[in-house]
């Protein structure tokens, strides 16, 4: 299993229309074969810092998500609204034993 956190900075005023495309982002990601889990996380120190983690089977699986149509299509919608690109780190679940 990975864990993907992409870490997006918003322009002023923009989180309302963001939040809007980030549901479409995630409804989306739910039809995807391999997703778990997503979750969207709020930085208590800069609300215009917004994180998405998300959980899939396999890193071949996240791959796909990141590059398909859809996905694409809809980031092009949310670029205008962020200071800087998103960055995208991709976490391998260990086992703690």
């Amino acid at each position: 299993m990975v864990k993907v956190v992409i870490e997006r900075h918003l322009k002023a005023g923009k989180r309302g229309e963001f939040i809007h495309l980030l549901k479409e982002l995630h409804t989306a990601a739910i039809c995807q074969r391999g997703f778990v889990s997503g979750e969207t996380l709020s930085s208590i120190d800069d609300a215009s810092i917004i994180s998405v983690l998300s959980m899939w089977q396999s890193l071949e699986d996240w791959k796909v998500w990141e590059e398909s149509e859809p996905r694409l299509k809809l980031e092009e919608r949310v670029e205008p609204l962020l200071l800087e690109n998103p960055k995208v780190t991709v976490y391998q679940v260990m086992a703690t034993e």
